[in-house]
């Protein structure tokens, strides 16, 4: 049941960034309602992640003038997105001396993802309406459970930050890369703008994400 819900939810929340995300709640209750019976049908857990955060108010912090260079998504995205799991908890702090968000999971993430709950954290730096970098720690070891479960919440992570044309395209990417690499093994791929780095130590897989230079 784990499988298909997270197998389903990443592409869910494709589809919701595709119908305008950023402009509420809302429209989140108005795609669920008139345009995703089906989907909705086969997926009832992200139902409820869908109902949980609709009923919820959102503010966008996003009103002034981002700054330039960067990669061009929003950490309040990410977050309103992140948040319909209830498996993910924000805090503000720093990272390479910027400001950041940083996500870890919460106590029901940590029950769902049991095999890498210890060590994971994703990083939302700079500019909250304009990211210059996006870093994401995974526990890693030679078992099956943080594969596959480390490849769940990174797509998840990911479909609810990055734009969903180059949402597809990461998703084909780290398939193939994940599983396969061993330790100290590297891959990178140029998505449109964003360079996305994808490296394995003894103990993590560590994805880094910045603007193409």
């Amino acid at each position: 049941m784990r499988k298909i819900r997270w197998l389903v939810f990443p592409v869910f929340l494709i589809f919701l960034l595709g119908c305008g995300l950023l402009s509420g709640v809302q429209d989140i209750q108005k795609t669920v309602s008139t345009q995703l019976p089906e989907i909705l049908t086969s997926a009832p857990t992200a139902q409820g992640m869908i109902e949980t955060i609709a009923a919820q108010q959102s503010t966008n912090k996003c009103t002034g003038t981002p700054t330039t260079g960067g990669l061009g998504v929003s950490v309040e995205t990410a977050k309103t997105v992140l948040q319909m799991t209830q498996e993910f908890a924000f805090t503000d702090g720093t990272a390479n001396g910027k400001p950041a968000v940083i996500a870890t999971l919460t106590t029901s993430g940590a029950t769902t993802f049991s095999a890498i709950a210890q060590g994971f954290s994703a990083q939302f730096i700079g500019d909250v309406c304009n990211l210059s970098e996006v870093t994401v720690t995974i526990p890693r070891t030679d078992q099956q459970d943080t594969i596959d479960q480390g490849t769940e919440v990174l797509n998840i992570v990911l479909a609810g930050t990055l734009p969903p044309d180059v949402q597809l395209a990461f998703l084909t990417w780290v398939t193939e890369n994940y599983s396969s690499m061993t330790v100290s093994g590297s891959a990178d791929t140029t998505i449109k703008n964003m360079k996305f780095s994808l490296q394995r130590n003894q103990t993590s897989m560590l994805l880094d994400i910045v603007p193409v230079q």
